[in-house]
């Protein structure tokens, strides 16, 4: 019988260099400060330089500050470039940022579904390329896609969203499959509906507010340090045999959907 190795070591990352899209607030910001805390140096990734500052303040550890529209398709190659020069690579992506544009399916303009696309969903996949071949030359790799509860039910109006998000899931498989023989997890994260910029405007809606009430079996909205130690475990040494799943963190909203 072998000796358990501590939990402290499972989920310890330093020395570990990671990389947060999205990192300038909500969900992403405090994945940036979950990393640093577990001994990563963290590359912050968005598009609001003084908000990824803001941020970067909060680190112990060395960090980046790296402003960048995902949204464009050259993003990822000039990305994967500079980290490769200031850090000789990248161990961790945490594949955050987001993008929804509700509303009904039947008025929704084709340039609101490109962007949510472009976003969630192609500009993942790029910066996903443009970094794994690095993880998967050293053995060793992490790569966190946060899709949401959305990608695994319907919700009216947001045909962009979730479609995007459900494709982050297959997405999530593929590479895993892909990638496994060599060391590198991919694993999906799939927070409910969390108290972040992104849904103020759903939280100050007392219609849907009593609607997710019904539907969140923990009885309130989530926040995002819920989602820290979801986001560890996809994130260390812990989930080396694990990858290719959906970890759902959302108070039992799909459970009793």
């Amino acid at each position: 019988m072998t000796t358990a190795t501590s939990p402290a070591r499972l989920f310890d990352l330093t020395g570990r260099r990671a990389v947060v899209t999205g990192a300038s607030r909500g969900i992403g910001a405090r994945a940036a400060q979950v990393l640093d805390a577990a001994g990563a140096k963290v590359a912050l990734v968005a598009r609001d330089k003084n908000r990824l500052q803001d941020v970067a303040a909060t680190l112990g550890n060395e960090s980046l500050v790296l402003p960048a529209d995902l949204s464009l398709p050259d993003t990822a190659e000039r990305l994967a470039a500079e980290l490769d020069e200031r850090w000789g690579g990248t161990d961790i992506l945490v594949n955050n940022a987001g993008l929804s544009r509700p509303g009904p399916a039947t008025a929704l303009p084709t340039k609101d579904w490109d962007d949510v696309m472009a976003v969630n969903l192609r500009g993942m996949f790029t910066l996903t390329r443009c970094l794994a071949p690095g993880m998967l030359d050293r053995g060793w790799g992490r790569i966190v896609m946060v899709s949401s509860a959305l990608g695994l039910v319907g919700e009216a109006q947001a045909a962009a969203y979730v479609s995007s998000k459900s494709a982050v899931l297959g997405l999530t498989r593929s590479l895993a499959v892909e990638w496994a023989p060599k060391g590198v997890t991919v694993n999906s994260l799939c927070p409910g509906w969390v108290d972040t910029d992104m849904v103020s405007d759903l939280l100050a809606d007392p219609r849907f507010h009593r609607r997710a009430m019904r539907r969140i079996a923990v009885g309130r909205w989530g926040e995002p340090p819920d989602l820290d130690g979801a986001l560890l475990l996809l994130a260390s040494p812990a989930s080396a045999y694990l990858t290719g799943q959906a970890i759902v963190v959302d108070g039992g909203l799909v459970a009793g959907w």
